[in-house]
């Protein structure tokens, strides 16, 4: 590993900082709590000012990561930009004296704080989801703006600020002259988004991860247990002998765990039919419209929902599923119809908008857990064959193996072919686990919250290596959009976050001893 011996600090304008500040103290809702002692006898006062001071470093690092497009996408056609990125991230780290690497093909960067075997490992993720809709964006989602309290852009929130509030969380620490007991070990990937961690096998093959840690990158207090996850492409290819029927350029969506807010097709027949199909499936469900459009030989339709995550999919609204619907309410279906029909039949009438895993056999709801989520995120026309992409997550008791069987016993009928193109199990760490209950006191130093541990529909590296979970930097009283336009970070729970760790790696490693108590 490179060592750099130099550590440079940011400069910043005593006049930003005093404006940045000020955003910050106008925003927080729920103020820090400030515990006269935290983990080891450690002056809390001292973290809560150490995370002030570290606040406008820590911004100027995300702004500049935020502008790196480090998309994942179907081809990752953006993988120079995933690898750039890394480089910034680690060049960061050695700035701040930390040593600095990247492993697995450079997919991976991997940040020790010393040269300490490590007793925790933090995983974290650089690579981001597509924007979508950049027009449904207050403001370009790799423009890293500032405004109303916030840093704007794709990865603000989900993953790079809790990066940012890592490293700089780790740069306060060693500022304040803390000495751990140990060593920390940063781990992160580029490939977490769309469930392919072929990365993070290299990790374990090599050895790098330490034997417990946390993912920073679902919420607070801590995620102890997640559900199964199932990324699916369910194919529908032409007969051998067919026409190429009445639909074409099928198309829409960006990612399986996101919630498509838009989806086209251009379909044979009127204007006149389409039109008044659509003045019928609105009224009944005003959450979703269309426009259509004349073309050669038909109509082209457009169907605009809401975007969403696709762990949540009753928070969107679904354009690929409502316009499924809407063009089955238009012409007849048929098993034996081109490869379009055929999948317009599966994610129209056969799932039938539910999210729930009721039309496919797979239902199932735990007390902590919640309940089974479906989720058509992608659907695609490759020549004459039309492919969906479907997210599903279910409780403990839904296996990755149960959910295959069942997306093949209600496609074979229509001959659609079933891949399954990631799968995991569910997640379940006891929440009475000895560590969970230490991150749990280190962020109720911080937040107003008794919330017990809690389950999640979505998927995070915690389920890459045992022993983990996933612990921020969602706060309750700082909900924002991710997998989403307006994705943002406000500045406030960059600052909480990086006090809240400060806290937790003390109180889970250990301080041997305190140079500025």
């Amino acid at each position: 590993m490179k060592r750099c011996q130099l550590v440079k600090q940011v400069r910043i304008s005593s006049r930003f900082r005093q404006a940045l500040l000020l955003a910050v103290a106008s925003l927080a809702a729920v103020p820090l709590l400030q515990a006269e002692e935290g983990p080891a006898g450690l002056d809390q006062a001292l973290i809560k000012n150490e995370a002030e001071y570290q606040l406008p470093a820590a911004l100027e690092a995300l702004k500049r990561w935020i502008a790196i497009p480090s998309i994942t996408d179907a081809t990752d056609s953006y993988r120079s930009d995933k690898t750039r990125l890394l480089k910034s991230i680690v060049a960061e780290a050695e700035q701040l004296g930390f040593n600095g690497q990247l492993v697995a093909d450079e997919q991976v960067a991997v940040i020790d704080i010393n040269d300490q075997p490590p007793s925790i490992g933090i995983l974290l993720h650089a690579d981001v989801v597509p924007p979508g809709d950049e027009s449904q964006w207050q403001y370009p989602p790799f423009s890293a703006i500032v405004a109303d309290g916030a840093v704007w852009g794709r990865g603000a929130a989900d993953d790079k600020g809790p990066i940012a509030a890592t490293l700089y969380a780790l740069a306060g620490l060693k500022r304040l002259g803390i000495e751990l007991a140990g060593g920390v070990r940063v781990i992160i990937g580029t490939s977490e988004e769309n469930m392919l961690w072929g990365d993070f096998e290299q990790v374990a093959t090599l050895g790098l991860a330490p034997t417990r840690g946390w993912t920073a990158d679902a919420m607070f207090p801590v995620v102890h247990a997640e559900k199964s996850f199932v990324n699916a492409r369910v194919s529908f290819h032409p007969a051998p002998v067919g026409e190429q029927g009445l639909i074409t350029q099928f198309r829409g969506g960006t990612a399986p765990n996101s919630v498509p807010d838009r989806a086209s097709l251009r379909l044979g027949g009127t204007s006149a039919e389409v039109e008044m199909a659509i003045a019928k499936y609105v009224a009944e469900r005003p959450e979703v419209s269309f426009e259509f459009a004349n073309t050669n030989g038909g109509v082209e339709i457009t169907a605009f929902g809401k975007a969403g995550h696709g762990s949540r999919p009753a928070s969107g609204v679904n354009a690929i599923t409502h316009l499924a619907r809407l063009v089955a309410s238009l012409i007849e279906l048929k098993a034996d119809s081109s490869a379009a029909e055929r999948a317009i039949l599966f994610l129209g009438p056969l799932l039938a908008g539910e999210t729930d895993g009721s039309s496919l056999g797979i239902a199932r709801t735990h007390p902590v857990m919640g309940s089974t989520t479906v989720n058509v995120g992608q659907v695609e026309t490759d020549g004459r064959s039309t492919h969906c992409y479907l997210n599903i997550r279910g409780p403990i008791g839904l296996s990755a193996q149960e959910i295959e069987q069942a997306l093949m016993d209600k496609t074979a009928p229509l001959g659609g072919q079933v891949t399954m193109v990631a799968a995991m199990d569910s997640l379940w760490v006891d929440p009475d686990d000895e560590f969970v209950t230490q991150l749990v006191e280190s962020y109720r130093r911080w937040q107003h919250d008794d919330r017990p541990p809690v389950a999640i529909g979505g998927t995070t590296y915690a389920k890459a290596f045992p022993g983990y979970v996933a612990f921020g930097m969602g706060l309750p009283d700082h909900r924002v959009p991710v997998h989403a336009p307006n994705e943002r970070l406000p500045l406030a729970a960059l600052e909480r976050g990086m006090a809240i760790y400060m806290d937790a790696i003390a109180a889970t490693v250990g301080v041997i001893g305190n140079q500025r108590r």
